[in-house]
């Protein structure tokens, strides 16, 4: 296609409206909209996202960036502090079971140990977007199950955090790898100025231009880079420098505000970071991605939903919520991506690792919002079943 990047967005953003319109009508998260148009508009069929076009990367970079700020931005501590120990308890057992379980998975497709182990990593994580969402539209958020739902995807967030940590430490290009203790200085220097910054400078600052919106924009735009830009300077990787951004000023009283301006800035770069996916992802050997992720999407559907209903009953939660908490744990998340595609800027993946994923997350997305939609047919389904085994000696009240 012609190489002016204004037609080839358009192109692209008319190919994603027209998929989204099918998604929609489906009652499927746009999501699935995004990646299906990535593919449509990539190298397989239209070819009209050129795989080089540093444009498209850096549109990309923003995406993840301002995702991650709104992570950081909602990360709120003093949520996972009140409901206590299970969540987090709940959160790390059912992470560390998943992984046990999805490291073998993902070797027996033919990976390497490298890919395995960064591809059971990913899937590790449910998608935070679309659980709060049908969580938000059932109006279940203040729900037994809703309340400890959430409090699993703050306890998934921090980890996902960490591994990105992780990441940003150990990439061939680090400057930990060269100079450890100017690492440390620099390293130092920035997080306790952010701090000094957020703690009293920040507070201050924001009562003075939050009367002017387009203001407060401007000035949540330019600390969200400015941040993450500081902690790339000292070593971290962009991501875990969006991430610190959010949470410098999570504390604020214009979080709320903050978030809602930023949110449709995020959006559409999210867009162009998921197309970007979808079009990269290597469907030339269709026949070595089509069974593992098949195999994968199984693992999502069914043993991902057991492990965590497991765990729930063996923490005292009735049949029910446990149960109803399960059926949010069927899909894989946009934290996978993430994780992916900063492992793959690293080389470490040999390409099929994203395709696998990719099918797998849209079919896991499509059956796992009908699952939440529709779980409390689905338990009334099940009930029976359930009654064979005695009625349930556990009570929680709503």
């Amino acid at each position: 296609m012609d190489s002016n990047i204004f037609l080839q967005l358009s192109a692209l953003l008319a190919i994603t409206v027209s998929v989204a319109f099918f998604v929609r009508l489906a009652k499927q998260p746009l999501l699935v909209a995004y990646i299906v148009a990535g593919i449509i508009g990539g190298p397989l069929l239209l070819n009209i996202l050129p795989a080089d076009e540093p444009m498209y990367h850096a549109f990309a970079s923003f995406g993840v960036v301002l995702l991650l700020f709104i992570i950081g931005l909602d990360l709120n501590f003093s949520y996972l502090k009140k409901i206590g120990k299970e969540a987090l308890l709940v959160g790390s057992l059912q992470f560390l079971l998943n992984f046990g379980l999805l490291l073998p998975l993902a070797h027996s497709f033919g990976l390497s140990w490298t890919g395995s182990l960064f591809l059971a990593l990913a899937a590790c994580f449910s998608s935070t977007i679309i659980v709060l969402k049908i969580l938000n539209d059932k109006q279940d958020e203040e729900s037994v199950y809703g309340r400890y739902t959430i409090g699993l995807m703050l306890v998934q967030d921090i980890i996902s955090i960490l591994i990105l940590l992780y990441l940003s430490f150990t990439a061939p290009n680090s400057v930990i790898a060269g100079d450890s203790l100017w690492f440390v200085i620099k390293a130092l220097a920035v997080i306790a100025g952010i701090i000094m910054m957020a703690k009293y400078v920040l507070p201050s600052l924001l009562n003075k231009i939050s009367s002017s919106g387009e203001f407060l924009f401007i000035f949540t735009v330019a600390w969200c880079f400015g941040v993450a830009s500081l902690l790339l300077w000292s070593g971290f990787s962009l991501e875990v420098g969006a991430v610190i951004a959010g949470l410098s000023l999570g504390a604020s009283r214009f979080q709320a505000e903050i978030a809602s301006r930023i949110k449709p800035l995020r959006d559409f770069f999210i867009v162009i970071f998921f197309i970007l996916l979808g079009s990269g992802a290597d469907f030339s050997h269709l026949d070595q991605v089509l069974i593992p992720a098949l195999l994968l999407s199984a693992f999502i559907l069914i043993v991902k939903p057991i492990i965590l209903y497991i765990l729930f009953r063996s923490r005292r939660f009735t049949r029910r919520n446990s149960f109803l908490s399960a059926l949010t744990a069927g899909q894989l998340s946009e934290f996978g991506f993430i994780i992916l595609f900063a492992v793959s800027a690293l080389g470490y993946l040999d390409g099929r690792e994203l395709a696998i994923f990719t099918v797998a997350a849209i079919i896991t997305i499509f059956f796992s919002s009908y699952a939440m939609t529709f779980s409390y047919k689905i338990y009334n389904f099940f009930l029976p079943l359930f009654l064979l085994f005695g009625r349930d000696t556990f009570v929680q009240e709503e």
